[in-house]
């Protein structure tokens, strides 16, 4: 048995506390049960496990997406740059993508760009910087609509909010004959980055496509999700009646705001609409007004013939004078003849009317209080009259208000819940969102956090529980371990006085002799009675 120092434990260095530990710690385990000091092991053994996950996770590369998609051509080609660099990197299982280290990616981005960067995919019009002295017209027109379409797929990945895009043309078809012509079409695949496109988006999109093409309206764009998601873009009845009134509700905020303030207006518009259609024709007369349709006139005039002038060779000599005063013909006749059509005023009115007419616009716009602010102290007070009366004809305004028709609009001044002042950041929040911002601090601090709980809740308790002795039952004549753990220790003998060594060895018999009494009470009275009688 190793001999315990006689020096106290501050004058003990280091090592020596360590192996003193070490020592105190075997010594713990041999003495512990066989089953108790199995289970202590496996908890240890988790416990090292666990920390050897944390210490992989913390150390491990964090290796992002280069290039993904990639041709075995261009990834051997992208591999061999990024040695010359000295990048390191990683293959994808199935060798079409290449990963780099974080801190690497834009350098690793620099590096192959400088060389032109992957031509995975088809081709744009750089195609046609190799003759093809071999090749037909089908040929060129093949190899043209592929440049096409390799010139839009490249456009549109540029966006922001599109990864990747696959785009398929049909070309318009020329004929002699009407029915055999046919429109140009086009077919689009996006993988986006979100989970959406926005209706703008996909519009511009469209418009791009269509306005490459000859040709080619933007109706005849189809715009698919790659994920799923099915046609992008296209808008149902519903969808494009409450587009409608989410953009006048816009309008409304727009106009309001800049008297109102920033973010003191909310608005929302119903609109109904209209979706029968009617034909009307409207024919009307006025008998108080009448107008000629058609006029005619005919005058005749008859009568018999005379003769004038002098019968002979007179009258047919050259500058013959005829008689001064003729004689009138009595037998002549005159006649006129007049004819005229009138009609009363009419009035015809022809009125189509299609569906989606609007029937009645309905909106309801809230008014915050207004801000006020007297140094720090800032307060929020009720609109006066006059202004909600001005804010109200400006609503009315921007929504094109109509009393015929029956629209109304609601402008209400009510004090928004968000008027109250923000409560001050406290240490605690401020520390998250530094750590929020920084991804290295938020990984590790995360690390730490699910260290110290694993240990807190996980480790140290087994460690306690399988560390505390057994409540085992003491044998006769001799106190119980938790009896024994209350005692005062027992210095040891070469440290006491004779006298105090009496005295200790005095107590134990006292307390042997009182254990004894109170387990076998009869015997000991009956002992205690033949003591009595012998005396």
């Amino acid at each position: 048995m190793a001999e315990k120092s006689d020096k106290p434990q501050s004058a003990l260095t280091i090592p020596e506390r360590a192996v003193a530990l070490a020592t105190q710690a075997m010594a713990q385990l041999r003495s512990m049960e066989p089953a108790r000091r199995g289970r202590l092991a496996a908890a240890a053994l988790l416990v090292l496990a666990c920390l050897g996950g944390l210490m992989w996770y913390a150390g491990r590369t964090d290796w992002r997406t280069l290039y993904a998609g990639l041709d075995p051509d261009d990834a051997r080609q992208m591999a061999q740059e990024l040695t010359t660099a000295g990048i390191p990197f990683d293959v994808s299982p199935d060798g079409s993508a290449l990963l780099v280290p974080a801190q690497n990616l834009d350098k690793a981005r620099l590096a192959t760009t400088a060389k032109g960067g992957p031509r995975s995919g088809r081709m744009g019009f750089d195609l046609f910087d190799k003759p093809n002295w071999m090749g037909s017209e089908f040929d060129e027109r093949v190899n043209y609509q592929r440049a096409l379409e390799g010139e839009l797929e490249h456009t549109i990945g540029t966006l922001s909010s599109v990864q990747s895009a696959r785009v398929h043309l049909v070309l318009p078809h020329d004929s002699l004959f009407t029915t055999e012509q046919r429109d140009a079409r086009a077919a689009v695949v996006l993988r986006l980055r979100h989970r959406t496109l926005s209706d703008g988006e996909a519009e511009a999109i469209a418009n791009l496509v269509a306005g490459a093409v000859d040709d080619l309206r933007p109706g005849n764009v189809v715009l698919v999700d790659a994920d799923g998601g099915g046609l992008l873009g296209r808008r149902g009845g519903d969808a494009a009646l409450s587009a409608r009134e989410q953009q006048m509700a816009e309008r409304l905020v727009e106009t309001l705001e800049p008297v109102a303030g920033a973010g003191n207006v909310r608005a929302s518009v119903n609109v109904e609409y209209d979706s029968s259609s009617a034909d009307e024709v409207d024919e009307s007369y006025d008998p108080a007004q009448a107008a000629t349709l058609s006029m005619q006139r005919n005058e005749q005039t008859s009568g018999a013939p005379q003769a004038s002038g002098i019968p002979g060779t007179a009258s047919n000599a050259p500058n013959a004078r005829p008689p001064l005063y003729p004689a009138p013909n009595p037998s002549s006749e005159s006649s006129k003849q007049e004819s005229a059509t009138y009609g009363v005023s009419k009035k015809t009115r022809h009125t189509v009317q299609g569906p989606g007419r609007v029937r009645r616009i309905t909106a309801a716009v809230l008014i915050n209080y207004r801000r006020t602010a007297q140094g720090k102290r800032v307060t929020w007070q009720a609109r006066s009259a006059d202004e909600m009366k001005r804010l109200s004809d400006l609503a009315e305004s921007a929504i094109g208000f109509d009393s015929a028709r029956g629209d109304q609009v609601t402008v209400e001044a009510l004090a928004f819940d968000d008027n109250a002042a923000a409560p001050e950041p406290t240490i605690a929040d401020r520390v998250l969102s530094m750590a929020s911002q920084s991804q290295v601090l938020l990984r590790y601090g995360t690390i730490l956090v699910a260290l110290l709980a694993f240990f807190m809740l996980v480790a140290r308790p087994a460690l306690r529980l399988l560390a505390a002795p057994p409540l085992a039952r003491a044998p006769k004549g001799q106190p119980s371990a938790a009896a024994a753990a209350h005692l005062p220790a027992e210095p040891e003998p070469r440290e006491l006085s004779p006298e105090h060594q009496a005295k200790l060895r005095a107590q134990s018999v006292f307390e042997q002799v009182s254990e004894a009494v109170k387990r076998e009470p009869a015997q000991s009275t009956r002992l205690l009675e033949s003591w009595i009688r012998s005396e």
